[in-house]
């Protein structure tokens, strides 16, 4: 058992430079205090730790870091997949969009909150074509512009299906569409 008792000394962040993490993992389990060897936020030893995740590995703070970043984008990064114009603007109009530009006739914009790290969702336009990917906040407008008629190319036709419309232009259920001025 680890004896928790003892007082350590209070130290910024900056003063841990080794942890515990598990490759593959989204998450470094926890700082190793430099005092003492024990995990910063449970006091744990080399021996409970290992004895709990077995694959776990001592490494420098940076190195974990770079590593969980990689295994974030392997699970949640998303290449370019083709949306509909109602999902464009509910993501348009739910938060306010980060870096809303037009790069060589694409529009795009990136979600403010981020799905894990530095990844988040970036939807764009071209023309009546509406798409979506996850990928790094960062990513620059040209680059999304780029991926985006690499998609239009390899598919020059919607990969949507178009919504499937009532005989008559009668409304969905079975009601006259009194937006097109029909009345009963």
């Amino acid at each position: 058992m680890t004896d928790t008792s003892s007082p350590r000394r209070k130290l910024p962040y900056t003063a841990f430079t080794e942890c515990w993490y598990v490759p593959g993992e989204t998450t470094v389990l926890d700082l190793i205090h430099p005092d003492d060897g024990l995990t910063l936020y449970f006091r744990k030893s080399a021996a409970e730790i290992l004895a709990r995740h077995p694959a776990a590995r001592r490494m420098a703070f940076d190195d974990a870091c770079k590593a969980a970043d990689e295994a974030i984008a392997a699970k949640y990064k998303q290449d370019v997949s083709e949306i509909t114009e109602a999902r464009y603007w509910d993501a348009l109009e739910v938060l306010p969009p980060v870096g809303f530009t037009v790069s060589d006739g694409v529009e795009s914009f990136r979600m403010s909150e981020r799905l894990a790290g530095s990844l988040t969702a970036i939807f764009a336009r071209q023309g009546e074509r509406y798409f979506t990917l996850t990928d790094d906040i960062r990513l620059p407008a040209p680059e999304i512009a780029t991926r985006i008629k690499a998609f239009v190319a390899a598919h020059p036709m919607s990969t949507i299906e178009a919504p499937s419309r009532p005989a008559d232009g009668d409304g969905p259920s079975g009601q006259p569409d009194l937006a097109k001025g029909r009345a009963p």
